[in-house]
């Protein structure tokens, strides 16, 4: 067996501390068996990412060791990387400031304020996604929709349908069902490469428009039938 060499451990937490990266008690009794979770801070007032939560502050920092590497690593071609829960700052949480940017009044602002902090937040190394939870929109048959409010980190374009799917079934489930809205261009919201989805929390929910069948092709299927196709992504 080979002794821990402490001054590694030493540099390996203070190069994450350079970072962004802490290690906190989680909210709750301390006699949790999951009482110690990482954190990464963003100058750029991005949300505060939580990781998951684990036994020891040791763990906790192999965790945020573990996140930093994959962040460093190359992104696998349409392959997400996971997400974490996140938190807003308390700088995006601030009435007086969302008034002056956006130019409404006081009032209009704390609404929003209001809103924010009902959302769940989730990141990974390429996207940010809100979740506000919209109670029984279609009735108590179809039960609550989550309306998830997706962007990329880089505030790029999300271009790839297979990016959103992939989003779905990592927050909400690959069974649960939704939908995404062409609105009528009289309430039509377009301000920033922001995408919105809505999705039935009820896994017995389907639409009723829509493919019957799975059918899923990758490239030398479609292309046997005079179609043409990427190869299928690896799975989420």
């Amino acid at each position: 067996m080979t002794d821990f060499d402490t001054n590694d451990i030493h540099a390996a937490i203070a190069a994450l501390k350079a970072k962004g990266y802490s290690v906190q008690r989680t909210p709750g009794p301390v006699q949790r068996e999951a009482s110690y979770a990482f954190t990464l801070s963003h100058p750029d007032d991005a949300p505060r990412l939580v990781g998951p939560a684990r036994s020891t502050a040791f763990a906790a920092w192999a965790c945020a060791l573990e996140h930093a590497e994959q962040q460093a690593a190359p992104a696998a071609p349409l392959k997400l990387a996971p997400f974490y829960a996140a938190e807003l700052p308390e700088s995006a949480l601030d009435a007086a400031a969302i008034a002056k940017r956006f130019g409404v009044d006081l009032a209009t602002a704390q609404r929003q304020v209001r809103v924010l902090r009902q959302h769940s937040v989730f990141l990974s190394e390429t996207h940010q996604v809100n979740v506000q939870l919209i109670k029984a929109p279609f009735g108590p048959d179809l039960g609550d929709v989550a309306w998830l409010s997706i962007k990329r980190r880089d505030r790029d374009v999300i271009r790839d349908w297979r990016e959103l799917q992939a989003i779905k079934n990592a927050i909400v489930g690959p069974e649960h069902e939704g939908f995404e809205l062409y609105p009528a261009e009289s309430r039509l919201c377009d301000t920033a490469n922001q995408f919105h989805l809505f999705v039935f929390m009820q896994t017995t929910v389907r639409m009723p428009v829509g493919f019957a069948v799975r059918e899923v092709a990758g490239a030398e299927a479609a292309k046997a039938v005079g179609a043409t196709q990427r190869e299928l992504p690896e799975t989420v």
